[in-house]
């Protein structure tokens, strides 16, 4: 089935905007049940600086534990064509740290109190270290002295750290092993176009009904001129991009060669600055011995 290439940030952003959809699959990523999610588009954002472009999504969620237990929680979903500015996912971290929102205390009433925080990458290219798919980087808590993992929550900890997950979308498996899978290959390359980019020859399982839903909706995107028109608006930010990383690594290269021949040209003179002394040293060591000679 031929449907929207959703590594396209308009795609990507047309695709989440069906809150249903990006319901359940923040709770196929996370492995629970998210109850309902509230997107705020506020909190949208498209950035270009330089080296780095980020969509960026905020979600308030309520999400069942498989205890039962139910909590309200930030989820932090950003997405990444190309290699990423550390500092700027950090900023968004905490630029998400400070916000506060209404939740119940132990005597049920509404408190303005930060919510635990959960992260989301969405990675356009690989990371060198790692070969997986998708990585999920949790905490525990553990006895530094005796080892013992603690099977505790304290809000103090949960408040002031968070759940990550890496999802490369290159480095996705060829066979889908579980649902997980399955869902997310439908951002994979290995089934775009080799005519046009912007769209997916999509031949995943759309017996998945949450894959179907997604398919079906990627199925009116790429009829839509408007974004396809878009489509190709990104397609020229990327090459814009290309040209300035191509021109800043000419800079670069250039300088280093500059250095190169300026360290090689210390070095020769260095070399020469010794052989000067150790002529100087034996010509005294000569002019010594005359000495000795003609006084002995």
């Amino acid at each position: 089935m031929i449907i929207a290439n959703p590594i396209y940030d308009v795609v990507f952003k047309y695709l989440l905007e069906d809150v249903e959809i990006a319901r359940e699959l923040l709770s196929t990523i996370l492995g629970e049940e998210v109850q309902s999610v509230e997107v705020k588009p506020q909190e949208t954002s498209t950035e270009t600086s330089g080296d780095i472009r980020i969509l960026r999504f905020d979600f308030k969620a309520v999400i069942k534990k498989p205890n039962g237990e139910i909590s309200k929680v930030l989820i932090e979903l950003q997405k990444a064509k190309k290699a990423f500015d550390v500092m700027r996912f950090r900023r968004y971290l905490g630029d998400n740290y400070r916000k506060e929102d209404d939740v119940l205390n132990d005597k049920g009433e509404p408190e303005k109190l930060p919510l635990p925080i959960i992260t989301i990458y969405f990675l356009g290219f690989p990371l060198n270290s790692i070969q997986s798919g998708v990585v999920k980087i949790n905490r525990e808590y553990r006895d530094v002295v005796t080892q013992e993992i603690l099977d505790i929550k304290e809000d103090f900890v949960e408040l002031l750290t968070h759940d990550s997950y890496l999802i490369q979308v290159r480095k996705l498996a060829k066979a889908a092993r579980n649902k997980l899978e399955r869902v997310l290959h439908i951002f994979s390359p290995i089934y775009q176009s080799t005519t046009d980019k912007h769209q997916l020859d999509f031949q995943g399982d759309t017996n998945d009904p949450l894959v179907k839903k997604m398919v079906d909706r990627l199925g009116r995107a790429i009829a839509s001129e408007e974004i396809r028109d878009l489509m190709d608006v990104e397609d020229e930010l990327d090459r814009i991009f290309d040209r300035e990383m191509r021109k800043k690594d000419e800079i670069i290269a250039e300088k280093e060669e500059i250095i190169a021949e300026k360290d090689k040209l210390l070095i020769e003179e260095k070399k020469r600055a010794e052989e000067e002394i150790q002529k100087n040293l034996e010509l005294h060591r000569q002019i010594e011995e005359l000495k000795k000679q003609i006084n002995p």
